[in-house]
């Protein structure tokens, strides 16, 4: 994987970039990054290609049909895509899932598809569907062209892990777009920052997460469950947030303006406030897709709530074929429940108290998020807060984990996560000389250090990729 990365950042991205900046025909540049993302996707592995481009050409197709036919017509096709990029999901995503459920509850012995599910097929399958769903709604009109429509679905940039991009957004940009040095500078430099925030600080901490989360439940306690509750809260959020802020970067050197996917999370005051900064493209997906259709708050409170608990148990099964994934999406639901009861009561809190519960709520989810299953994650969380028998042999594992790097890249990713960075950015805003000068300049330091971190072996695969 090391050299993977090393191939990606030495080779295949300068090649890419340059042969797309001398060519000055648009179709051939689109064309080029479709081959590119191809070649990138099937290093991946092989036999994800075909399902990805029946996925792309099946959509295609049937926006082209609702482009075209009458109002009966369009909405047979509008139930066909539906039917076909859920079920693609569930074939390939959820089938063992499902029989494994089955054999549980029934007793059963229904054996496995042992089916590997593509990379990224959570987000192209959304993608797509958007597509289609905006062209039915008049949104969007349907393209025409195949090679834009491949390019949308397949940018290498954000194809295995978003952000999710509605069409509408990009349209333009697929048609005609400029490559400035400008742009291409401050695209390579927030695509070094996404690199850093996952290679130095996420996958650094990492490491603990793993020790941790592998203890047997039996010799967990409080220390343990909350240095690993700690270390993944901010290990999701970097890994996560930094391949986001990288495809960001990556759009930008292309000539694309790529949606911004996260907005300082764990700053929020609530839970719903949190969701309004956490996975933004795809809590809008759900909020446009799912939540709105099924009525939104337009129908009562109980409808209101049924609305939200529907659409935080999708997300949650969105994520990954396993009860853990369900239940941390319903304990979501139930917490914006909760807070929109509390709102109508009209009970104020200090905000600093309200930003303390979500925080804690927060990190609670996540244990259950990132445990094997529902009783390692009780386990977990019983430790969190009764788990007191600490001893000398749970201190001298965590002073050997907790290494002076793991604990620079603790500090560095508590006040990157903080808005601090940012404000101290806008600042700087004022003297563009230094500005330019100590941004730059960070830039070229960090991303020596990410070679440092791939030439020294420390990769660990993306937790999003699965999904």
């Amino acid at each position: 994987m090391e050299f993977a990365s090393a191939v990606f950042l030495f080779i295949f991205l300068p090649a890419v970039f340059l042969l797309h900046t001398v060519l000055p025909w648009k179709q051939v540049r689109n064309w080029l990054l479709i081959a590119a993302s191809l070649v990138l996707y099937a290093w991946g592995r092989l036999s994800f290609v075909p399902i990805m481009l029946l996925s792309a050409a099946v959509n295609y197709l049937l926006a082209l049909w609702i482009g075209r036919a009458g109002e009966r017509p369009k909405k047979a096709a509008l139930i066909i895509a539906v039917v076909f990029n859920i079920g693609l999901l569930a074939v390939m995503k959820y089938a063992d899932f499902a029989i494994a459920s089955v054999n549980s509850v029934f007793g059963s012995s229904i054996r496995p598809l042992g089916i590997l599910s593509p990379l990224g097929i959570s987000f192209f399958t959304f993608q797509a569907l958007s597509y289609v769903i905006d062209s039915y709604r008049g949104e969007v009109r349907p393209t025409k062209d195949p090679g834009k429509f491949l390019l949308y679905i397949c940018f290498f940039a954000q194809l295995v892990q978003g952000p999710i991009i509605r069409w509408n957004s990009i349209e333009r940009e697929l048609d005609s777009r400029r490559v400035t040095a400008e742009g291409a500078a401050e695209g390579l430099r927030l695509f070094i920052i996404g690199l850093a925030m996952k290679l130095v600080i996420a996958n650094t901490l990492g490491r603990v997460t793993s020790y941790v989360f592998a203890i047997e439940p039996g010799s967990l306690n409080i220390a343990y469950a909350w240095a690993g509750a700690l270390c993944f809260l901010l290990q999701i959020y970097f890994d996560f947030a930094g391949y986001s802020q990288m495809a960001i970067g990556l759009g930008r050197m292309f000539g694309f303006t790529i949606p911004k996917n996260f907005d300082h999370p764990y700053a929020a005051y609530s839970m719903t406030d949190f969701w309004r900064r956490w996975h933004i493209t795809l809590s809008r997906w759900f909020r446009d897709y799912v939540y709105i259709p099924l009525g939104g708050n337009r129908k009562g409170a109980f409808r209101t709530g049924l609305n939200k608990v529907i659409v935080f148990l999708l997300t949650g099964l969105w994520h990954g074929a396993n009860w853990t994934f369900v239940v941390w999406g319903a304990y979501n639901g139930v917490f914006l429940l909760a807070e929109n009861y509390v709102k109508k009561s009209r009970i104020r809190l200090p905000r600093l108290i309200t930003r303390i519960y979500t925080l804690l709520a927060v990190t609670v989810g996540f244990v259950i998020f990132n445990s094997p299953n529902m009783a390692y994650a009780w386990a977990m969380i019983r430790n969190m807060f009764a788990g007191f028998g600490v001893g000398a042999d749970t201190v001298a594992a965590l002073s050997a984990l907790f290494k002076p790097t793991v604990l620079a890249a603790f500090a560095v990713g508590v006040i990157a996560a903080s808005p601090v960075a940012e404000r101290l950015g806008e600042r700087l805003e004022a003297k563009p000389k230094l500005a330019f000068a100590l941004k730059y300049g960070a830039a070229l330091i960090l991303f020596a250090l990410c070679v440092c971190f791939i030439a020294s072996g420390n990769y660990n695969p993306s937790i999003y990729t699965q999904f």
